[in-house]
């Protein structure tokens, strides 16, 4: 929208008739849409102006609020034309904000609004010239007034008073639905809710999308997820973290990595989902596996398979991110694999460092949940499950510390991972949609790769978990593909770690071979899952690959 500035203030009202014909075509409309007709006073003109043409919803998806929490919407459309028969359009929304059921009166009695030239709805692409806005209050008096007016061209009183009753239950429904998973978290609307289906490809747009099991030695599947357009000599490899999965790259509701990379010259990209993976069910097991696993067993695996379906000669260019970082750069300076063309590390690699409140989570997490609790695994659904079972209170009590959002898997990634206010991204960067889409983004994971971390950080660089094996040291004796460590500058989960790393090994044979980048406002998780990382961090990635590649024959 193209809003012009103004300090002018005038008093503005409106009345309405909403109507609809059939009160159960409306109920199960899923857009509850109905017609409105009326009149608009104090706009332009000391008449009133007639609506020419009016569409009421009660309760829609958030598509007008600016913020992450809002979870129903009442939207208000009403076309208008003044005495000199030029047409405006009125567009109105009600918020009602998830969890916040004590402010039930003011979220449905104050209505925001736009007056815009023309005649369009809210969700049409043409840019509108915004004349006014401002905001509309029922007053109590008002409010009474209206629980008067419902009336229902019924043949009796007793077939009137039904469908009054129809709707006021559709309209308590709905505020239930927008309150109450929230409150108690445990409403089956949200058990099953999935914005998008899980491990979708759809947010893929162009080539073919071939999903390639892989058995590792040591009794475990894991896979490789391939996107193609066409044959190239120069494949990029993307390894997520924790509890993410090939989805945080290729997610449906913005321009996402995968799909940045086609579209910029690289043509076949695969992502490996390791043992880590928020996609498999193993990981809600209790285990010992470690990252040592990750980097002798997973990682050369899925190369292995790469060049074998891509040729011996083919150029491969590594994007990873934490704990999918930690675990390629430990593969590469054990001398598990080699011949790499670039590297790309977000977040941290080689020398780990947390904040003191999640190195005391750290400390005493892993044991305390799995021993004391009986926990075999934490994961952001366990604000989901029904009833006050298995984790509840663990998230009862973020909420207590923690007001940034409504959100509860939100909350749960924080207490997981990290310490900030959220931990792992900045809410600016994260599209409403990925917002509600956390608890299908994140997984679960049982608590020993906590305690290999927690020895990472005690000895202050990457290291085996036997001790024997210090992987930064490793790594200053070998000359390193051309590598770029990359965080955000509120990074809350590994602060500064890749700086350190960076500093550690830009000097012997490694000086000049080795970069660090800095996004300003971006956190751990959203440098690739941010709503406008298309804009302000793809592109300077994209020139590190490009410098990189090797040009393909003609």
């Amino acid at each position: 929208m193209q809003i012009e500035a103004s300090s002018n203030r005038q008093d503005f009202e409106f009345t309405l008739t909403i109507k609809t014909q059939d009160i159960d075509k409306f109920i199960t409309d899923p857009l509850l849409q109905a017609d409105a007709f009326g009149v608009v006073s104090g706009f332009s003109s000391a008449e009133p102006l007639k609506i020419e043409k009016g569409l009421f919803n009660l309760f829609v998806r958030p598509d007008a609020s600016p913020g992450l929490d809002t979870a129903k919407e009442m939207h208000y459309t009403l076309f208008l034309r003044d005495a000199q028969g030029k047409p405006w359009t009125f567009f109105g929304f009600k918020e009602v904000v998830k969890e916040d059921s004590f402010e039930m009166w003011a979220e449905t009695t104050t209505l925001y609004y736009y007056l815009w030239e023309g005649h369009s709805t809210f969700d049409t692409p043409d840019i509108k010239s915004v004349r006014g806005v401002g905001i509309l209050r029922i007053s109590v008096s008002d409010f009474i007034k209206q629980l008067t007016t419902f009336k229902s061209n019924a043949d009796s009183a007793v077939q009137e008073q039904e469908t009054i009753v129809k709707f006021l239950n559709i309209f308590a429904t709905n505020l239930w639905q927008a309150y109450a998973p929230f409150v108690f978290t445990t409403t089956t609307s949200r058990w099953n809710e999935h914005l998008f289906p899980m491990n979708t490809t759809q947010g893929v747009a162009m080539g073919e999308k071939t999903l390639h099991p892989i058995d590792t030695q040591d009794g475990l599947t894991i896979s490789l997820q391939r996107f193609k357009t066409k044959e190239t000599r120069n494949v990029v490899l993307l390894l997520h973290g924790l509890t993410t999965s090939t989805d945080m790259y290729i997610m449906p509701e913005q321009q996402n990595f995968v799909n940045y990379l086609h579209s910029n010259g690289f043509t076949d990209v695969w992502s490996l989902d390791w043992r880590g993976s928020g996609r498999f069910t193993y990981n809600l097991m209790p285990h010992r596996y470690n990252l040592d696993d990750i980097a002798k067993n997973d990682i050369p695996k899925a190369l292995d398979f790469i060049r074998q379906s891509c040729g011996a000669d083919v150029k491969i260019h590594v994007v990873c991110h934490c704990v999918g970082s930690l675990s390629f750069m430990a593969s590469l300076a054990a001398g598990y694999v080699d011949n790499i063309t670039s590297i790309i590390s977000n977040s941290v690699s080689l020398t780990p460092k947390v904040r003191w409140q999640a190195f005391l989570k750290m400390i005493f997490g892993p044991e305390l949940l799995e021993y004391v609790f009986g926990y075999a695994y934490i994961s952001p659904r366990m604000a989901y499950f029904p009833g006050p079972g298995f984790g509840k209170w663990i998230y009862w009590m973020e909420r207590g510390i923690r007001h940034e959002c409504k959100e509860p898997a939100c909350h749960l990634v924080s207490f997981m991972w990290g310490w900030g206010y959220p931990a792992a991204y900045n809410h600016r960067n994260m599209h409403p949609t990925t917002h509600r889409r956390l608890v299908d983004l994140f997984g679960g994971t049982s608590f020993h790769y906590y305690r290999h971390i927690r020895k990472m950080l005690f000895a202050k660089a990457s290291v085996s978990f036997d001790k024997k094996i210090n992987y930064l040291e490793e790594c200053k004796k070998k000359q390193l593909p051309p590598t770029l460590f990359i965080s955000g500058s509120d990074n809350n989960i590994f602060p500064g770690s890749n700086k350190q790393t960076f500093e550690a090994l830009n000097e012997g044979k490694n000086a000049g071979r080795v970069q660090y980048l800095e996004f300003a406002n971006y956190g751990h998780q959203d440098t690739f899952m941010g709503q406008y990382s298309h804009i302000e961090v793809f592109p300077q990635l994209l020139a590190f690959l490009k410098k990189h590649e090797v040009q393909d024959a003609n």
